[in-house]
């Protein structure tokens, strides 16, 4: 039987961004972070994506215990446009009723099936209790995950997610990035492998990086992003953005975006600030990239993007 191979879409850019909204205090969050800060971020950002009418593509993707505190918050952005997912940091989590946090310096990647599954299964009904809505969107932590993580996010519901890091390797116990080897781009997970696309519906995005992989320690390496904590100017955040762009249309990958992020640690509406301004430029060279090649910027999903890579048959 002649096979259905997949196709491309090369009229279309799809932008999508999101924002990591992360527990004060607790690992991943910022040093000096309160939660008075982490709402500001919150409204900052819808702020300036509603501004540039991009709101549809903006993520605000919070851990359980961000959910539960500002629930009200979340349920007040959700009605102003934009998707909604998990986000979640096993390190020092509570789950409700729990007397213990869970280990402090432990990383999910280095949590094996059954305790991974049942971590994950509490996360997400204290997430979705804390909202009164389902969860079908999962960003993982410092991009923390292994070979189990994504068949279980698929068995639990979830339809797509972000949690792999190509170009990240450092097997420091309290780091766990094993992501050498990985597929740069986003694609079906698989039931055998972190490092490929496979046969599971769930769809996992690919943070948009330089293709360079700098070393970072004697054991580790990256690719950098753009993220506005990083102060990146235009050159830089352009080049990144272009050469991502580019490299996909190389490489016959069926959809073309555009995926970078931030946190809830700093004040976006703060129109002063350096990370406010990398922000801007963000935007501004997405959509510089997508005039010079002739696309359209659309801003989209994960779930849009998930639907679309369908439609095309992609893998």
């Amino acid at each position: 039987m002649r096979p259905r191979l997949s196709g491309t879409n090369r009229t279309q850019l799809f932008f999508n961004y999101f924002m990591d909204c992360q527990t004060p205090q607790k690992p991943g969050g910022g040093r000096d972070q309160t939660w008075e800060v982490a709402e500001r971020a919150v409204r900052g950002i819808v702020d300036l994506f509603e501004d540039k009418g991009l709101v549809h593509g903006l993520g605000l993707c919070s851990e359980p215990e961000v959910a539960a505190r500002q629930a009200a918050l979340f349920t007040e952005m959700e009605e102003r446009g934009g998707w909604q997912a998990v986000h979640f940091q096993v390190r020092g989590y509570r789950p409700p009723g729990a007397t213990e946090d869970y280990d402090w310096e432990r990383p999910l990647s280095f949590y094996d099936y059954d305790e991974q599954r049942e971590v994950l299964a509490l996360a997400k009904d204290h997430w979705e209790q804390a909202l009164g809505r389902r969860a079908e969107d999962y960003g993982a932590c410092c991009l923390m995950a292994n070979d189990w993580t994504m068949p279980i996010l698929d068995e639990l519901g979830y339809k797509q997610c972000y949690v792999t890091g190509p170009g990240r390797y450092n097997p420091s116990p309290k780091v766990g990035h094993f992501w050498w080897g990985a597929y740069p781009y986003s694609h079906h997970g698989s039931s055998k492998c972190r490092l490929v696309p496979g046969d599971l519906e769930i769809y996992n995005m690919v943070i948009t990086t330089d293709p360079a992989v700098e070393q970072t320690g004697p054991e580790s390496w990256r690719r950098v992003d753009y993220r506005p904590e990083n102060e990146f100017d235009y050159e830089r955040t352009r080049a990144i953005a272009g050469a991502w762009v580019e490299d996909m249309i190389r490489s016959d990958h069926p959809v073309l975006y555009l995926f970078a992020g931030t946190h809830n640690t700093w004040d976006v509406g703060d129109r002063s600030s350096p990370r406010r301004k990398a922000l801007e430029i963000a935007i501004q060279a997405s959509r510089d990239v997508a005039d010079t090649l002739g696309l359209e910027l659309i801003p989209a999903s994960m779930a849009d993007i998930h639907a679309e890579a369908d439609r095309l048959n992609a893998f």
